[in-house]
C-alpha cells in the first residue's frame, strides 16, 4: 500500500504525512556513491561518510553535500570554512564505517586508516579515491534537522579504480 504525504504548506517547510521508517526504507532502495567528507583547519580535524552527495553546477564547480546538524563534524566544516569530498573506491570500503562512526573511532581517530594528503584548502584527500572535490564552504544552509552543505571547487583529482556504491543497506560494485 502506497504512503502519501502531504504538501507543505505556503508556511514554509513541515514534517509531511509520510510514515519515518517507511521513507528511510523506500530511501535504502536508492542506489548512492559513498563519500567520505572530510575537514581541517583552525577547528580541528574531522571527517564523516556521506551518501546525500551531488555536483551543482560547472561553472563555477560547486558541490553540496548534507548532513545532520548534530553531528560534531558539521560544526568542524562551519568553523574551517572548507570540505574534502572523497568518493570512495571499492577497495576503500572499510573505511566507510569507520567514517560512519561504527568502530568506535572519533574526529582525529578515523585518519589512522587510509593514505591522506593536501590540495587546496588543507582539508585531507584520500589517495586512490575513485573521485576528490576539494572546497570552500560557500554556504551552510539549514533545513529541519540537517545542513545543505555548498562549496565552490578548488581543486579535483580522481582515480581508476570503480566507485563504492551503498544501496538496500550494503556495500555494492557495477
Amino acid at each position: 500500500m502506497a504512503r502519501f504525504a502531504k504538501r507543505p504548506t505556503d508556511e514554509g517547510l513541515q514534517r509531511c504525512g509520510v510514515d519515518e521508517s517507511f521513507f528511510r526504507e523506500a530511501m535504502s532502495r536508492v542506489p548512492a556513491a559513498v563519500h567520505i567528507v572530510t575537514t581541517d583547519g583552525k577547528a580541528g580535524l574531522a571527517g564523516l561518510t556521506a551518501t546525500a552527495v551531488t555536483s551543482i553546477t560547472l561553472e563555477p564547480p560547486m558541490m553540496l553535500f548534507c548532513v545532520n546538524k548534530s553531528s560534531f563534524s558539521a560544526a568542524r566544516i562551519i568553523a574551517n570554512g572548507a570540505f574534502c569530498i572523497n568518493t570512495l573506491a571499492v577497495s576503500q570500503a572499510p573505511l566507510a564505517d569507520i567514517f560512519a562512526g561504527r568502530t568506535g573511532q572519533f574526529l582525529e581517530q578515523r585518519f589512522t586508516q587510509g593514505e591522506w594528503t593536501k590540495l587546496a584548502t588543507g582539508c585531507p584527500a584520500l589517495r586512490g579515491a575513485a573521485a576528490v572535490f576539494d572546497c570552500r564552504l560557500a554556504e551552510a544552509k539549514e533545513v529541519m534537522t540537517h545542513f545543505i552543505m555548498i562549496g565552490a571547487a578548488e581543486a579535483v583529482d580522481f582515480g581508476s579504480e570503480p566507485t563504492l556504491t551503498y544501496t538496500n543497506r550494503t556495500y555494492v560494485t557495477f
